[in-house]
């Protein structure tokens, strides 16, 4: 499996979100559509407190999510890039990826890409025990993330990987594995997977590839079968 073909698995994702807000949100219709998903604004005369997006798939009903759960993930995700603090969640932010999981996004930032990086680990800390496996792209972006994933390793019962291109060599961290990389399949890749220790409930994976204009077009899922491919893939590149 390479990331092409998985991505190309998702291409014909049938997704689109309704958004039920006050006139300042077009914005974030107009976001939507850059992301491949067929985006609608409808006029909601009380305001931005009760703003909402609801999303079908196939047509049909998947989930109704708040506003600004919507507005923080596609206009300015909430990251600190040096978070080493006890990982928590949103639940809004936990719906809308949810309701996303398997859905091609065309368009997807750092930023984005980061927030969703943050909200797999945070699910790797509540479940304290499994292998995750994250690429780089290069070592030397770890570099940023140090600080959170020491916790991560300290906290938990964690087996974690690190793969990337060989630019850095960073220091011994118990309970974290660095692959430096001497084949290019992931270095244009944006990749996290947790086997949650085979509880498939609590599978997840992030991958995405980053296109020739800057961003990056990718998709993330839930899907036991497919996380446990997208890990396999990985050490497959590694040995």
């Amino acid at each position: 499996m390479t990331v092409r073909t998985l991505l190309q698995r998702f291409e014909d994702s049938d997704v689109a979100i309704t958004v039920y807000g006050p006139p300042a949100t077009k914005t974030v219709g107009e976001r939507l559509t850059t992301q491949g998903i067929d985006a609608t604004w409808r006029k909601l005369p009380t305001g931005h407190q009760n703003a909402f997006a609801v999303i079908r798939r196939d047509g049909v009903f998947a989930e109704a999510v708040p506003l600004t759960a919507l507005q923080s993930f596609l206009c300015k995700p909430m990251v600190d890039s040096d978070d080493s603090g006890t990982p928590d969640s949103d639940p809004g932010r936990q719906l809308l990826r949810s309701a996303l999981a398997n859905t091609l996004l065309s368009s997807l930032t750092p930023p984005q890409l980061l927030a969703t990086s943050h909200e797999f680990e945070d699910r790797a800390y509540r479940v304290g025990e499994g292998t995750l496996r994250v690429s780089f792209q290069s070592l030397s972006i770890f570099r940023s993330q140090r600080a959170r994933y020491e916790t991560l390793a300290s906290d938990t019962d964690l087996d974690i990987h690190v793969y990337g291109r060989d630019d850095w060599e960073p220091r011994a961290i118990p309970g974290i594995s660095f692959h430096p990389l001497t084949d290019t399949t992931l270095e244009q890749v944006w990749l996290l997977a947790f086997d949650a220790a085979g509880d498939d409930q609590s599978k997840c994976a992030l991958v995405a590839e980053e296109t020739e204009d800057g961003p990056f077009r990718g998709v993330w899922t839930y899907n036991p079968r497919l996380v446990d491919e997208i890990m396999a893939a990985v050490v497959a590149v590694d040995e």
